[in-house]
């Protein structure tokens, strides 16, 4: 039983750590770039950039797909959304990667799910390297020069935002999370297009 629980407290310390070390890896990062204005009047208010919050609606943008196609994540669908900003360099992005492949592969009928690689804090190049290592099978998408990160918060890799079925940002989740956890905000944001559906 001590073994047991031992086990649990090293896999707890070891993602805590993984989290923390992909926020630090982060901001040291980002800071050594050059800041640039990527934001259209659409995204200031009074000069600041307009955060999205919760219960917002997800702003159109077209943003470059690594397949070539364009899409639009603002886009009226008829599902929910879940997004992962991400950077290869991150070591939580990657443990995650494939948690969300799996579950990409679980509700893609149900569920849309789009990998935003943050290009302005990355390099293309490992940007592919990653998708391919890693046998990604959602749309990664390009957001070159981080606007719609920073519409976000732009705090921290990964950062994800889980947007229902009417296009309104349900919940903004900095870190990484567990397959399991992720797994139960998925199927809240289902039952809550099921509930809806049968008022």
């Amino acid at each position: 039983m001590k073994r047991l629980d031992c086990m649990r407290l090293g896999i707890a310390m070891l993602v805590v750590g993984a989290t923390a070390w992909g926020v630090i890896a982060n901001v040291a990062y980002a800071t050594s770039l050059p800041i640039k204005n990527v934001l259209s009047q659409e995204g200031y208010k009074d000069g600041e950039i307009k955060k999205l919050k919760p219960g917002q609606r997800l702003p159109t943008m077209i943003l470059k797909g690594l397949n070539g196609n364009s899409y639009d994540v603002g886009a009226t669908r008829n599902k929910p959304l879940v997004i992962s900003f991400w950077a290869s360099w991150c070591d939580p992005c990657r443990v995650e990667a494939p948690m969300l492949n799996e579950l990409y592969r679980k509700y893609k009928q149900d569920v849309d799910v789009y990998g935003i690689n943050v290009t302005r804090y990355d390099r293309l190049e490992d940007v592919q390297k990653f998708s391919r290592a890693l046998g990604l099978q959602f749309p990664i998408l390009l957001d070159e020069q981080g606007a719609l990160f920073e519409r976000f918060g732009g705090a921290a890799f990964p950062t994800h935002v889980l947007v229902d079925h009417h296009g309104q940002v349900h919940e903004i989740i900095i870190g990484m999370l567990s397959e399991q956890e992720l797994d139960r905000k998925i199927q809240m944001l289902q039952k809550k297009k099921v509930s809806l559906r049968s008022r």
